[in-house]
């Protein structure tokens, strides 16, 4: 299996995920950057073994997303993970900037 399978660049993003493997409650973890194939995510717990299963659970939005993922990477500050399969609706629903953004910016008495 290809630890790395990246199409493009990493998007930096103010999100938390829920991280299971081996039957574990989970632990919550930042995240530090995402691409439609994987994400780094903070680490401050235990070292996980490059290939180990994990699942992912992420709420953004009154959305929730369970992704299959392995680990491709992990030290004492961070996890590197790749997705089961690619998550391009995830990632775009991440990333995109708020609706607000799009809309006209309206100033008093003008």
């Amino acid at each position: 299996m290809p630890h790395e399978r990246r199409s493009g660049q990493r998007h930096a993003v103010l999100l938390s995920v829920k991280l299971r493997h081996s039957g574990e409650e989970g632990r919550l973890c930042r995240v530090h950057n995402l691409a439609p194939e994987g994400m780094l995510l903070e680490n401050n717990s235990n070292l996980l073994r490059i290939g180990t299963e994990i699942e992912l659970q992420v709420s953004w939005n009154d959305q929730t997303w369970n992704i299959p993922a392995v680990v491709t990477h992990c030290n004492s500050n961070c996890i590197g993970v790749m997705f089961s399969k690619r998550q391009l609706e995830f990632y775009r629903a991440v990333t995109k900037p708020p609706e607000s953004y799009d809309r006209p910016i309206k100033i008093a008495g003008i």
